[in-house]
């Protein structure tokens, strides 16, 4: 950790501050340092083409893990002195072509009240809302990784607030519709808490993959995130807008069909903050990349713990140099070995390679030769599934995970079974025994579940009900 001077550290303490350097940095909690900043933690990544809007591509990023809904007097909140993007690269070299950067600023109407709000609330711009959040949009073109223009597209939107119960918000469901707002250009964005999409029996998979009941195809999972909140971001953009030309997409084999996309979030390299509900916080020195996520699970399990912090701030474009060794060589494919007996291959798996760093050819690549990147390829021409399998490619679902992911996608069990080796045909049925999420997603924009209010809040551990095995990438 760099060593602060004497002179700023004298200035720190005459404003009877907290200092905090940030030089340093997704998923759920998955990297020493962010885990210990979840306002700027992206949790999860999702990208797929829309059944409501074809010509469309929706964007999702997760961050603030782990939101228990009962958590007043302060309830959760993005923060205003981050920087949140979802960035696109069409060009295939890990850096951004375009991204979307979200500013958001916080108003405290009432001091001198403990309340996050006062009862019946009815619109997002009621003045019993206390604590009262809105943000700023930036599309922004970018060429080698720096930025060349910059346009605002949407200003002081309203952030739905946190779901704190019924009496306080007798009609929560309306209030998520008022914040979502249609932006020029064919654009809609929404901004505020939600359930979190993401499914999985976190207790048994970091107890060295203890799986509950045989290989994890047959339920008896718990789902450790359910009745767990989320802070999102939901946008949906025309496809021309992401593309390396500017056109349409005519089809999956067309040149412009795939892009990469990830979330990062941003700090200044130091923060003093006051007391004063951060009125009188000053930051200083150049933003630095504290977060990203692309792919999910591979910061989490693939990445070993000394390189954790590394991978979350640095870019895309030189995953291959840094990281490339622990794809090739995944330290999991020889612990499911060593529990399961399911010979795995354990050396040269340039197949995981490209499934999520390269693509696969004819499908998610975005060039031929492009180096290998951990950004979540979808190829915009495929259309929407009527009936989507949560196995996604595995089961033939072409529209599914890894290319791009869908709320649907369980991609848990896709990731284990593309470790153990399906794509080289060892096609092994693994699992975590959790197929769902605890709340059905919906179709209509912003796709993700309703949060679980506070007063509601009953985190539940759902335990996936037993059934009969389901094959290796099989229907279920």
């Amino acid at each position: 950790m760099r060593k602060l001077s004497l002179s700023a550290l004298g200035a720190a303490l005459v404003a009877a501050a907290v200092v905090v350097p940030l030089s340093t940095g997704s998923s759920h909690r998955e990297a020493p340092n962010i885990s210990l900043d979840p306002s700027a933690d992206n949790t999860d990544v999702y990208a797929f083409v829309p059944k409501d809007a074809p010509d469309k591509v929706a964007l999702v990023a997760n961050w603030f893990p782990n939101s228990i809904p009962a958590n007043g007097p302060n309830f959760f909140r993005f923060d205003d002195r981050a920087r949140y993007y979802i960035n696109i690269d069409n060009t295939g070299d890990g850096r951004p072509d375009v991204r979307f950067l979200f500013k958001f600023d916080t108003d405290l109407r009432s001091p001198g009240s403990f309340l996050y709000s006062l009862p019946g609330v009815t619109s997002v711009n009621n003045d019993k809302l206390n604590l009262f959040q809105r943000y700023d949009v930036f599309r922004e073109r970018l060429r080698r990784g720096r930025v060349i223009n910059r346009t605002r597209i949407g200003r002081q939107l309203p952030v739905a607030p946190s779901n704190v119960g019924p009496k306080t918000f007798p009609d929560y469901a309306a209030l998520t519709r008022q914040a979502i707002r249609r932006l020029s250009g064919g654009r809609t964005v929404f901004a505020g808490q939600r359930d979190d999409p993401f499914f999985v029996d976190l207790g048994a998979t970091f107890d060295a993959l203890n799986i509950r009941r045989g290989t994890g195809n047959e339920g008896a999972g718990k789902d450790d995130f359910s009745g767990l909140s989320t802070q999102s971001i939901v946008l949906r953009v025309p496809q021309a807008q992401l593309t390396r030309d500017g056109r349409e997409v005519s089809g999956p084999s067309a040149r412009n069909a795939v892009v990469g996309i990830w979330s990062s979030t941003e700090r200044r390299k130091l923060e003093v903050t006051n007391a004063d509900f951060d009125r009188n916080s000053k930051s200083r020195g150049s933003f630095v990349q504290v977060s990203r996520l692309g792919n999910p699970l591979v910061n989490e399990v693939i990445i070993p713990l000394g390189k954790k912090d590394l991978f979350n701030r640095t870019s895309p474009s030189g995953d291959g140099k840094r990281f490339g060794a622990n794809v090739v060589k995944p330290e999991l494919a020889a612990i499911l070995n060593a529990l399961f007996e399911v010979n795995a291959p354990e050396n040269n798996r340039t197949d995981i390679v490209r499934a999520l760093l390269t693509g696969l050819p004819g499908l998610t690549r975005i060039r031929p030769g492009a180096p290998p990147t951990d950004t979540l390829k979808l190829n915009m021409g495929v259309p929407a599934t009527e009936n989507p399998n949560r196995f996604g490619l595995l089961a033939g679902d072409n529209q599914g995970f890894p290319n791009g992911r869908r709320l649907i996608d369980d991609v848990v069990d896709i990731e284990l079974q593309v470790v153990a080796g399906f794509l080289r045909g060892n096609k092994v049925p693994l699992g975590d025994g959790v197929d769902q999420n605890d709340k059905p997603f919906s179709d209509r924009f912003p796709y993700l579940a309703p949060p679980t209010s506070g007063f509601e809040s009953n985190p539940t551990n759902r335990t996936e009900p037993v059934h009969p095995p389901v094959p290796a990438g099989g229907a279920g």
